[in-house]
Formats: structure tokens, sequence, C-alpha cells
């Protein structure tokens, strides 16, 4: 059989074909289908994959779904994923149904592009013998999707004095050599940047954060994001810090107090010489911890700052004269 020289056939006999079957049909096919071969049906309308949600959080599966016409139903379609910078890479195949429906349930680990393939279909079966037709490819244009990141880190209370350090640790997924997380303080509504690290191959990160102020601050890690997945935070506990000074106790239960009442046998409480009364002061001892206010005035004895009722020492374990850790 003489091969066809395919140059030879003029533009218009194309176009009048092409018409005739009432659909534009791609170059490729028609320029390879020799004479009396089968030609493939009518090229494939895909669209750009429709997403139930194109901002995901780091393990969450959607879906990518669509319709055809029903002259379609029995084609193999690929969805193909591509991350920042690397190549289309098949994730899942269908087949199209029989009403032209297809669905695609995808479950990517960064952020990147999807789109829909029309796998070719050998149409030189239908022709014959030696009738082979390369169908053109199909494919739908992209769409987005954003994939943010996931923190595991244990939210615990670290107790500690004034500038002394803890560890912040944890994973960021996917695990990823280099990427950066920050370590905020935050209180009443501020955060602040205490401490900023790298992750190491496994997606493990430590931070060393310094207590640089009294009192309770909450903690929390964020990753900023990056071309490979969106940015999150997480609450990562929080940060007490103490100073030391020297205490008392006195138990004149039924005297009269500065701040006013009378002390009785129960009653918690902290004696100061200028913090104002009602002012919650969270002190520690030997382990223990407790929250008191101030309701009275005192101690004036040689360097002790502070003066704990009776209920309060005995909360504590504290007796006699000694050192306890104050927020304040």
């Amino acid at each position: 059989m003489r091969s066809l020289n395919v140059s030879r056939i003029a533009p218009r006999h194309v176009a009048i074909g092409a018409l005739a079957l009432g659909t534009a049909l791609p170059a490729t096919a028609l320029a390879l289908a020799p004479p009396g071969a089968a030609v493939p049906s009518d090229p494939i309308a895909l669209r750009a994959p429709a997403l139930d949600d194109a901002r995901l959080r780091f393990g969450q599966q959607t879906e990518a779904r669509g319709r055809l016409a029903t002259s379609t139903a029995g084609r193999t379609l690929a969805l193909q994923f591509a991350s920042h910078g690397r190549r289309w890479r098949s994730v899942e195949t269908v087949v199209v149904a029989r009403d032209g429906r297809y669905r695609f349930h995808v479950r990517p680990r960064r952020s990147g592009s999807l789109r829909i393939i029309a796998l070719p279909v050998d149409a030189g079966t239908a022709g014959g013998a030696g009738a082979v037709v390369a169908e053109a490819p199909l494919q739908s244009r992209a769409s987005r999707v954003a994939v943010t990141a996931k923190l595991v880190v244990r939210s615990r209370g670290h107790d500690v004095g004034v500038g002394e350090a803890v560890r912040v640790r944890g994973t960021l997924l996917p695990r990823t050599r280099g990427r950066k997380v920050v370590v905020e303080a935050g209180a009443r509504g501020h955060w602040q940047r205490v401490a900023r690290t790298r992750t190491r191959a496994d997606g493990h990160f430590a931070a060393r954060v310094v207590a640089r102020r009294l009192g309770t601050q909450r903690l929390r890690v964020r990753f900023t994001g990056d071309r490979r997945n969106a940015g999150t935070r997480v609450r990562a506990g929080s940060l007490q810090a103490y100073r030391p000074g020297l205490a008392s106790w006195y138990g004149l239960y039924g005297g009269p107090l500065a701040c006013g009442g009378s002390l009785g046998y129960d009653q918690l409480g902290v004696a100061h010489k200028t913090l104002p009364c009602g002012t919650k002061v969270t002190l520690r001892y030997g382990g223990r911890e407790v929250t008191v206010p101030v309701i009275d005035r005192g101690p004036y004895v040689g360097g002790r700052e502070w003066d704990l009722t009776g209920a309060t020492a005995r909360r504590l374990g504290f007796e006699g004269v000694g050192v306890v850790w104050s927020t304040i």
C-alpha cells in the first residue's frame, strides 16, 4: 500500500471535512489520518478541575468532579498534580461513567496545580488494519490548590526564673529541611517574636526561648509559609516567669486587715507594702503554686517582701521565713 503524501492535501479539503462532522478536530488527528480511516470522536471539552475545596489542611482530601458529553463514556481521564517548579505527575485515573460524569479524589501534601488529561485512544482498532490515528493530547486548564502545613507541638506550661530559658519543640509536616519556624509570646492580644529556628530533615525543630519579663505569657509556634505550603500556627502552652523574694507568714486570726475585713483561719492572701489591694500574685515554693490576692500591708521586718496568711503558707508547705518565687 502506498503511503499518503500528507503535504498534498489542500487546506480547504480539511476544512470541509471538519465542517461535515460538525466539530473542529485535533490538528494531529487530521494530519495523520489516511483516506478511509476512522477519525477519533469529538474532542473532549475538558474544564479546569472543579474542587470541593481549594484550600486544604495537611492530610485533607478533596474531590475534583465534572461532567462530559455522554459520547465520552468509557474514556479514561487522569488527574495530574505539579507543585512549584516540578513536573506534572498523575495521581489518579478514572473512567467516564455512562452519563458522562467523572470524579477524582486527591489528598495533596503540598500546594500546587491540578489538571485533567484525557488519555489518548488508539483509533486504529476502529479503522481496521493499517489505520493508525494519533489523537492530539487533550488537557484542561489548571486549578490551584493551597495546602496548609501542619505543626505538631506539645502544649505545656513552663515555669522559670526571669532570665532562664526553655525549649519549645515540635514537628512541621510535610517533613523538609530548612523551613523557618518562629515562636511568639503574647499577653492581652499582643504577640511578639521571641525565638526562631529551622527544621531538620525529619521536620523536627527546637527553639530556645528566654523568659525576659515577669508574669505569664502565652506561647504559640508559627510557620509563615513558603512555596510548598501555606502558613499555619498552633498554641504551645505558656511561659510563667518568677523572681525570688524573702517571705514570712502570720496568723493573727480575727485581727483587722488593711484592705478591709478581718483575717480568717482559711483565708488565702498575702500582705505587701505597696501593691494595690486585690492584686493577684502567683507564688511558688517547694514545687507548689498558689495564686492569691493582696489583702493586707506589711511585712515591716528586715528585708522581707511578703507576709503570707496561715492558709496560704499551709497550701505551699511553707514554714517560718524563706524565699518564695512570685510573678510580680
